[in-house]
Formats: C-alpha cells, structure tokens, sequence
C-alpha cells in the first residue's frame, strides 16, 4: 500500500509502531514476515476484515500524525458555536423525552424508541449542519441505530404502527382516572412498561392500572385459557398423530329396493381434525386402513406421522398391517377399551355425518339415473353440511333452523314488500347511468391503468369509463395506494384493477366527507358558532410559543392528522394551508414529516399530502 508522505516524516512515530507490532507479534504467536493469509488462519480472523482494520487503523495515524508537540486538546473541544449547537440539540433531546415519558425504553438489553421520537430525531437531522458522529453523540442515539432509521427512512419501509385510541372519560369519573388517561395520552410507549410507570407514578398496582384501561377501553381484556377437563386429549402438533376408525355408512338403492351397508375407514389428524384420507370398503379391514394410511401419507406431503391412534377391533391386529406401517416410521397405538373420548376427534365427525347426511340414497334403475343420483347426494351432503353448521352471526343457529323456524311478523313483511318493490324501479329506472364520464377523470384513468400495467384488464375500457364517474382526486388517491401496494407485491396483479375500484370508491367517500367537513366550517363562520372554540385557542397558544414558521407547520399537520371530528381536521387544514401561503414556506419538509407521522391514520396523511400538493401548484 502506498503509505502516505507526512506518516514516514514522523520516524518517532513510526518506530514506536514497529515496535508494539513485536510485542503484538510475540503475544499472538505469529511471524511478522509470514502472508496475511498465513497469519489469519493461524489466530482464526478474516482477511477482508483485517484489510478493513487496517484503514481504520491508518486514519487514526493521520490524526496522530498531525498533531504537534505539546500537550494534546481534551477530547470533545471544538469552536464554541458547534460546542453551543450540539448543546442546544442535546436540551432538546432531553426536553422531548421529559414531555414524551415512554418514547425511550430499555427492553432485555436493548432499547426501544417510539415512532414520535425516531420522526423528531430524523427531523433535527435534517437541520443539522455538522457531521452524522457529532450528531448521534449530541443526541444521546448510538451511531449504528442512527444509520439504520436513516436507511429505513430513504426506503420508506418504517412499518406503520396503530393509531393511539384516545380516552374517553366519563364526566363523573373520579380525579385518579382522570390523570390515568392524561398520563395516558401522554405516554408514547407500549402498554405493559407503562401499567408499571403509572403504578409507580399514582401509588396503585398495575393491576389496577390495567382495569382502568380497560373500562375506559383503551386496551382489551385478556382471552382467558378455557377450562380444560380432567383427561381431556392432549393437543400435539399437528401431523404428529393420526386417528383412525371405520364408520358404517348406509345406502338405499330406490331402483331395487336394497339397503346395503358400505364401510367409511376414516383417518384424521388429531390436532386440527383434517380428513387426510377416506376410503370406502365393504367392510372394515386391514387393507382399508392401510389404504388410508397411504394416502395420508401423500395428503401430508410425505411426512410421515410418529403415530396411528385406532381402536381394538381385530383387524387392526394384523401382522402385515403392523409390520408395514412400523416400516414407515409408524407407531400403532391402540385406544382405551370401553372409552371413545380417545378418539373424540373422529367420533364427533361420525355423529355430524349422520346428522347432516344419513342414510344416502342412489337410483340403480339405469346407469344414467345411477350417476345423476350420486352426483345430487354428493351436493346435498355438502349443503347439509353448510346449512347445519352454527353461525355467530345469527346467534349460534344453523341457517336451515333459522330459515324454518322464523316468523316474520305482518310489519315486517309490508316493509320487505316496499323495499323490493323500489329496487326493482331504481334497478329498471332509465336515470340510473345517465351521468356521463368525466373527460378529465378519464384521461387520468386511462394514464393510471398505462403506469400501473393492467390496460390488459380492462380491454374495451368499460371499468374506465364506469370510474371516470368519481372525482380526479379520489381517482389520485387510489392510484398511489395501489400502486405502493404493487411495488411490495402485496396484491396480485392480476386483480389489481379490482382493488382499484374498490379503493377509488372508498377514497370518494373519504373525499365527500372532507368537502362536507370545510363547508360546515364555512358555516361556522358565517353562523359564528363555537364548534371550534377549544382549537382556535390551541392556535394562538401555537402562535405565542413557535416562532420557527417550520415547527408552526409541523404542529398544524400533525393536528390536522390527529383531528377527531371532520370540523377539527378541516380547520387544522385550512390553518396549514393559510401558513404555507403567507410564509411562501417550502412544503418539501412538511410533507416528508407527514409520510413520517406512521402513529397517524393512513388517510388523513395521505389526503393531507395530496391537498397539500394541489395548493402549492395552484399558487405556483
């Protein structure tokens, strides 16, 4: 390598390091003239790492190098306006976390910050002016975690946590709950270390810290274990053990006249109660098990399970049996007499069976009648399974009980008779798709479906001209909400021009909703009524203790992000919009601080954005 001048003019110092180089080379046991090769294997180290070392190593030479003799600066000096910056940044670091309690955690040797706090240290970095080691010491963050918001920032792949539910205290709720759910708000950490902050802070158990959160519906209660009776089967994982037993299955032949009896040697997997195979005999057999022993075999990909649960009939002591399923790894456990609870899982599938299906009935009199009636008994044992099963929906009825057994009541049915009368006129009304496409809108579909790449979906352009019915804005909207989703292949191209659809609905909703909220606050204003007294006052306590225009902005986006009613959004909005126009600020920072804000909801960020955008080009 090619050592730099001014190192070989300070012989002193490069005598010194041969020198500690002997020492190192006695201590390690290695000859100095022997390759870097040779010398890596010998004490186990990387030879790209050490190449990498050595760079490392020469710089700090340089430095040495550099300095003269005399007695060396204290560590940390600097000019006095770097000294005052990283000073300045280290309050604010501080003042953030006192204001923030939760933001910083230690969790089993690591550290966990919130999402708030990593947005509020990428934002100094962007004002700060020195380098990023400086920076990462001035704000307390290790250098390696810095780099890595740094890299997920420019990639945007931060993932984006839940919105924050906000309390909502009773009026008469006492002084105790009242400062839990402001400590509440307050706190930006995950909810176990803060029931511990709170106990410490209000003298009370996290116990019942953790109940206050929950009446007031901040977090869910916990999902009890169920109750587990005394030798209930163990579950094991699945595809561990199988289970197996025959079921007689009878088949009535209209054509004839006979009842015959046909065998079912059922094998399921005891955990998750997955049919791995069905095979039909005349009767229960040693060949009928070891039949669906095979194709559980292939229905489980070819893992062969550790064992075969069954029950004491004599077929199942068959020497070949045994001896072929021991073969395969397999070991046959046999049931405990006089208790089917062992095999619970296939008995309860046999007493459904004959519930929803039964007796089975097949028309013998030609072959024809012979295939239809197997296929239309196939069909009903399928809608009989449906139709039995209970639905939480309709209270733990089955739909055919509840289609038997309803009685609808006279009001009722006039009701259903007036409905279905006016969705037969709106379905025939010649009004219903008078409403032409927009030119606009569909000229910005059709450059949407070209940048997206699903014009294959929509070959004659009829989806097109079905949502050149919904705003441009909305039609944007959805458009960059798909096309982030394509980009980490999260949909399927091939249906992406159905979500589309779907989105461009919801995103017009969104939109009706955000025009309704600005004209109810045109007419506040004009009605001069107080639906946004408490946030005007917080406005001008923003004015008074924000003089950077910059921190103004981010204050008025984050509000209008937080906003709970539409009224409240709508007003943070127009303040935002107002500032940005009179300041002729940049919203380059303010944006990139809304894509930041993960805590906020995935909307309002992404409408703010974009009214954002629209108002700078307007008045560009």
């Amino acid at each position: 390598m090619n050592l730099p001048p001014q190192l070989l003019e300070h012989k002193t110092l490069m005598i010194s390091l041969l020198l500690l180089a002997r020492h190192i080379a006695e201590a390690l046991k290695v000859d100095l003239d022997a390759p870097v090769a040779e010398i890596c294997r010998a004490v186990g180290a990387s030879r790209p790492s050490v190449y990498e070392q050595m760079a490392r190593v020469l710089t700090r030479i340089k430095d040495l190098a550099g300095i003269g003799p005399g007695r060396p600066a204290a560590s940390g000096e600097g000019s006095p306006k770097t000294n005052e910056t990283s000073l300045s940044l280290t309050v604010e670091v501080l003042s953030y976390l006192l204001k923030h309690p939760g933001s910083v955690l230690p969790q089993r040797g690591r550290t966990w910050y919130s999402p708030a706090f990593q947005r509020f240290i990428l934002t100094a970095k962007d004002r700060w002016q020195g380098s990023l080691e400086a920076f990462a010491e001035a704000a307390r963050i290790p250098l390696d975690t810095l780099r890595d918001w740094l890299q997920l920032d420019r990639a945007q792949t931060i993932p984006e946590p839940q919105p924050k539910q906000l309390p909502a205290v009773p009026v008469d709720a006492s002084q105790l709950v009242h400062s839990i759910a402001a400590e509440w708000q307050r706190w930006d950490g995950p909810t176990r270390p803060f029931l511990a902050h709170a106990a410490r802070l209000f003298h009370i158990s996290p116990a019942q810290t953790r109940r206050v959160l929950i009446i007031l519906g901040l977090i869910s209660p916990r999902r009890r274990r169920p109750f587990r009776h005394r030798g209930e089967t163990h579950a094991l994982c699945p595809g561990t053990m199988l289970v197996t037993d025959g079921k007689r299955v009878d088949v009535e032949l209209t054509g004839s006249g006979q009842l015959i009896h046909l065998n079912w040697q059922a094998m399921v997997d005891q955990t998750t109660a997955c049919d791995t195979a069905a095979v039909v005999t005349s009767e229960e057999s040693a060949a009928g098990v070891a039949e669906a022993y095979r194709l559980s075999l292939v229905t489980l990909g070819g893992v062969v399970p550790e064992a075969l649960l069954h029950d004491n009939k004599p077929c199942y002591d068959d020497a070949s049996l045994q001896q072929s399923i021991r073969d395969w790894g397999t070991t046959m456990i046999p049931a405990t007499l006089a208790r089917p609870e062992n095999k619970a899982v296939i008995e309860g599938a046999f007493g459904l069976f004959e519930q929803r299906v039964g007796t089975i009935r097949l028309d013998d009199s030609n072959r024809d009648s012979l295939i239809l009636s197997a296929v239309e008994e196939a069909l009903r044992a399928y809608t009989a399974a449906t139709n039995s099963v209970p639905r939480i929906e309709l209270d733990g009825s089955s739909r055919i009980h509840v289609l038997q057994n309803y009685c609808p009541s006279l009001e009722q049915q006039q009701r259903d008779l007036a409905f279905l009368a006016n969705l037969k006129a709106d379905h025939q009304s010649s009004l219903r798709w008078q409403n032409p496409p927009d030119p606009t809108a569909l000229d910005l579909l059709n450059r949407v479906f070209e940048r997206l790449d699903i014009l294959a979906s929509d070959p004659n352009g009829s989806l097109r001209r079905y949502l050149a019915r919904y705003h441009p804005t909305a039609i944007r909207r959805a458009a960059a909400i798909v096309s982030a989703k394509l980009k980490r292949r999260a949909i399927n191209t091939r249906w992406a021009h159905r979500y589309l659809a779907k989105v461009i609905q919801s995103q017009q909703d969104e939109l009706d909703l955000e025009h309704a909220a600005q004209e109810l606050l045109h007419l506040r204003r004009i009605q001069n009524q107080s639906w946004t007294r408490h946030e005007e006052r917080e406005h001008q306590t923003l004015l008074s203790e924000l003089d950077d225009p910059e921190l103004l902005a981010f204050a008025l986006a984050e509000n209008a992000a937080h906003g709970g009613i539409p009224v409240q959004s709508a007003f943070w909005a127009d303040k935002l919009l107002a500032l940005l126009e009179s300041a002729r600020h940049p919203a380059t920072a303010v944006i990139k601080h809304l894509v930041r804000l993960y805590e906020a909801p995935h909307q309002k960020r992404l409408a703010l954005i974009d009214l954002i955008t629209a108002h700078q080009q307007a008045i560009a």
